[in-house]
C-alpha cells in the first residue's frame, strides 16, 4: 500500500491551505480589482419621502417615492 503522506499532487489530506503565502502586492492587486461603489444620489419627493434618485417616480401630482405612487397618481 502507497504512503499517501507523501503525495504532492491533487488535493490530498493536509495539502488544502498549503498554498504560498501572499505577498504585499498580491494584497494591492485584490484591493485594486474590489468594486467601487459610488455614493447613491437622495432625492426628497413631493410625497415628503426621501429616496435614492433612481427610484423617484413621476405621478400626476409630482414626484412620488414607489410606496407612494398609486396614492399620487389619481
Amino acid at each position: 500500500m502507497e504512503d499517501n503522506n507523501r503525495k504532492t499532487s491533487g488535493f490530498g489530506i493536509g495539502e488544502v491551505g498549503a498554498g504560498a503565502e501572499s505577498t504585499f502586492f498580491d494584497e494591492i492587486e485584490a484591493h485594486r480589482l474590489q468594486p467601487k461603489y459610488k455614493k447613491t444620489e437622495m432625492i426628497k419627493c413631493s410625497c415628503g419621502h426621501t429616496v435614492p434618485k433612481a427610484c423617484v417616480m413621476s405621478a400626476s401630482l409630482g414626484s412620488s417615492c414607489p410606496d407612494c405612487y398609486d396614492r399620487m397618481s389619481d
